[in-house]
This record gives C-alpha cells, sequence and structure tokens, in this order.
C-alpha cells in the first residue's frame, strides 16, 4: 500500500530537479545573447540620439550638421537607397537627382540595397539604418558563436563585447549606411561553417558575401585552400565551391544586360588598383602614410599568430584580403580593412586581460571612446545637402 506513495515522493523531486536544472541551462544559453543584443541596441540609440534630438552640442562636441539627416547623409549611404530603388536600370530620375551616371551604381552590390527594399515601409532612409544595425547584431553574434563554440576565447561573451566597439571604424559603419556589417555578417558565417565541415552553407554564406562587397570573391580560394588543408577538396566540393565565382559572374551578366557593360565595376574602382603599397608613395598625409603601415603590419601579425594557433581557415582570410587590399590606391584605405578586424582579433586573443574586472574596464574604455569617435565623425563626412534633398525629392516622386 505504502508503495505507491513512497515512489511518487522519488519521481517527482526528481522530475522538478530535472526542469530545475534544464531552465537554467537554457537560461544560461540564451543570456549571453540577451546581453549582446541589448548592448548592440543601446549603443546604436546612443550614437544616434544626439542626432535624434537635434543637438548642436553634446558635452564639449560640436555637432557641425544636426539631425538625423546628417546620419542618413554620410557616405555612402544615400547611393545605396538609390539602388534599392533602381536595381541598376538604365535609366533612373535618380541618377541625374544624384549627380552621377547609372553604371557608378554597379560599385554598390545588391544584398544591402535589397535589405533597404525590405525595410522600406520604416522609410527608407530608416530602413537603411535598420538593415546595418541588425546585420550588425546578427555579425556580433556569429561572431560569439565562433570563439564560444570553438573554445578561442576565455571570456566569449566578454570578448564579443569588446568586438561591439572595436575597431572604432566598424563601430561608426555598423551605425550609419554602409555594407561593411552584412559583409563582415557573411564572411564570419563562411569560416563558422567551414570549421564545421558544412560546405554547402559555406559556400551559400561567401556567395552572399560575393552579392554584398566585391571582396567576397577572395572567398573562394579561402574555400578551396581551407578544404584541401583538411583533405576535403574532393569534386562535389570543388564543383559546390564554383558557387562562389559563379555569383559574382551572374552580377556581371546583369550589368551587362542593365547597364551595357560586364566590367561596370571595374570602370567606377579599377583606376585605384596598382602596384603593392603605391599609397605609401602617391598619398601626402605623412601621418596617413604611418597609419597604413602600421595597420599592414598589425594585420599581417594576426595572421601569422592565427596560423600558429591553427585557425588557418581565418588566417588564409586575412592573408588573401591583406594582398588586395595592399593594391588599392585610396585614401580611405582604413575602412577596407575593417572585414579582417574580428578575426584579427582572434588571433590576438591571448594578449587580452585574464582578470574578469579588468577586461570589463577596457570594453568600457573602447566604448567611450567609439561613441566619440562616431559622434565626432558623422557630420564631417556628409553628402551634399543639396544632392541629398535633390535625391529625396526624386524618391518622393517615384
Amino acid at each position: 500500500m505504502n508503495v505507491i506513495p513512497f515512489v511518487g515522493t522519488i519521481r517527482i523531486p526528481c522530475a522538478r530537479s530535472f526542469f530545475m536544472r534544464f531552465d537554467r541551462m537554457r537560461t544560461a544559453q540564451v543570456w549571453p545573447y540577451l546581453v549582446l543584443s541589448l548592448v548592440v541596441v543601446l549603443s546604436s540609440l546612443a550614437v544616434l540620439l544626439p542626432f535624434m534630438l537635434n543637438l548642436a552640442d553634446l558635452l564639449s562636441i560640436h555637432f557641425w550638421q544636426i539631425g538625423m539627416q546628417a546620419v542618413y547623409r554620410f557616405w555612402d549611404g544615400p547611393l545605396y537607397v538609390v539602388v534599392s530603388q533602381t536595381f541598376y536600370t538604365a535609366e533612373s530620375p535618380l541618377y541625374a537627382a544624384s549627380g552621377l551616371w547609372a553604371s557608378y551604381f554597379s560599385a554598390h552590390f545588391p544584398l544591402y540595397p535589397f535589405a533597404i527594399l525590405l525595410l522600406s515601409p520604416l522609410g527608407l532612409f530608416q530602413g537603411m539604418v535598420v538593415a546595418t544595425i541588425l546585420f550588425a547584431l546578427a555579425a556580433i553574434l556569429v561572431f560569439y558563436r565562433i570563439v564560444r563554440d570553438f573554445s578561442i576565447a576565455r571570456y566569449p561573451l566578454l570578448f564579443t563585447l569588446f568586438f561591439c566597439f572595436f575597431p572604432l571604424r566598424w563601430f561608426l559603419y555598423r551605425n550609419v549606411g554602409a555594407s561593411e556589417p552584412a559583409f563582415i555578417l557573411f564572411c564570419l558565417s563562411t569560416i563558422y561553417f567551414l570549421k564545421n565541415d558544412q560546405v554547402p552553407f559555406s559556400v551559400i554564406a561567401a556567395s552572399l558575401a560575393t552579392l554584398t562587397r566585391i571582396f567576397g570573391i577572395i572567398l573562394f580560394p579561402v574555400v578551396i585552400v581551407s578544404l584541401y588543408l583538411k583533405n576535403q577538396l574532393n569534386l562535389k566540393n570543388i564543383l559546390l565551391s564554383l558557387v562562389i565565382p559563379a555569383t559574382l559572374l551572374l552580377l556581371f551578366t546583369y550589368y551587362s544586360v542593365s547597364l551595357g557593360d560586364f566590367f561596370a565595376y571595374f570602370g567606377v574602382n579599377g583606376g585605384n588598383i596598382h602596384e603593392p603599397f603605391r599609397i605609401m608613395i602617391t598619398f601626402s598625409d605623412m601621418f596617413f602614410r604611418e597609419l597604413y603601415g602600421i595597420l599592414i603590419i598589425v594585420y599581417a601579425l594576426a595572421a601569422v599568430a592565427l596560423w600558429e594557433r591553427g585557425e588557418k581557415e581565418m588566417s588564409l582570410f586575412i592573408l588573401i584580403y591583406l594582398s588586395l587590399v595592399t593594391l588599392i590606391t585610396h585614401g580611405d584605405a582604413s575602412r577596407y580593412m575593417i572585414p579582417m578586424a574580428p578575426f584579427a582579433l582572434i588571433g590576438f586573443e591571448q594578449i587580452f586581460p585574464k582578470n574578469r574586472f579588468v577586461f570589463v574596464g577596457i570594453i568600457l574604455i573602447a566604448a567611450v571612446l567609439a561613441l566619440i569617435y562616431a559622434w565626432t565623425s558623422i557630420p564631417l563626412n556628409p553628402m551634399p545637402e543639396e544632392t541629398f534633398l535633390t535625391i529625396k525629392a526624386a524618391l518622393a516622386i517615384r
């Protein structure tokens, strides 16, 4: 008679204990994603708030351009909005409004404009900023998965929080109209799937990166060499990998049909390609030349550090990407280097603080510096107001 009650008293506490442990485990798994999401959203709000409130001054910072218009005008945001409404049609009043010719927009690849189009019910320029922030959040969450799943960082959450704010150029471009966050998302995803031996997903991510920025094509040799090093370069994987260059060829074929020029992209940016390090000779600013040299060496060291710790996929990404960057003669070279930053951070992970409180202090310093950098940079790089207003007027007519 006492058997059933006795068994019940054993089973009920055990079941309760199991579900309590399960809930704790689930909370522990979800908590980092909630923290990262909150930090990304709040930090973006902090960047945009002075412009939303039309502040002319904040503490010691003077905003040379006020209002959200300053954010919307930040180069090259308005040009991506134009593409979101034209998608390279041969003729559009938006081209004349921008003062540029149709084939110029071939330099602004279609994936990010497509995201703007999807979010256009929010408003075109509002959707542009929201798309950037969403891509940035996704990139940061994938970065966290990489450093957590592959035991790369001692403190994966703190390490990822640092990446939310550093480098400062990354923080800036994850809050304005720019394709870097989407590109970094797909580059990180390519490496993540490669490391998990999920070749089809890796190829899909690399193809999406190629539709975001032309530098996505470097993921093709990254995938091929990585597969070779892991003895996985069979016929099936070779054929799958060929989807990456095929994606670029399809885009250029579309340019040929819509713009009448298969090589339209190179007509815009081809003039910036020269022999390695030419910018060190031609650029007059000695401070820029020193910074450029430092960045080249730092990223090269990161590639070596990654290779030595066994992260060959990431090392190959930096080595191939950096080789192409040295060919670019452009005053905004540090912007071109941003996609290497998350991998470089992983390469230097061992130099980060072992003490959690010190680590948090470093993150807070990075956050303050990033905010100041964004606040002071946004008003200094706007599209001319007259051009912007002309584009807005043309958009209203459409």
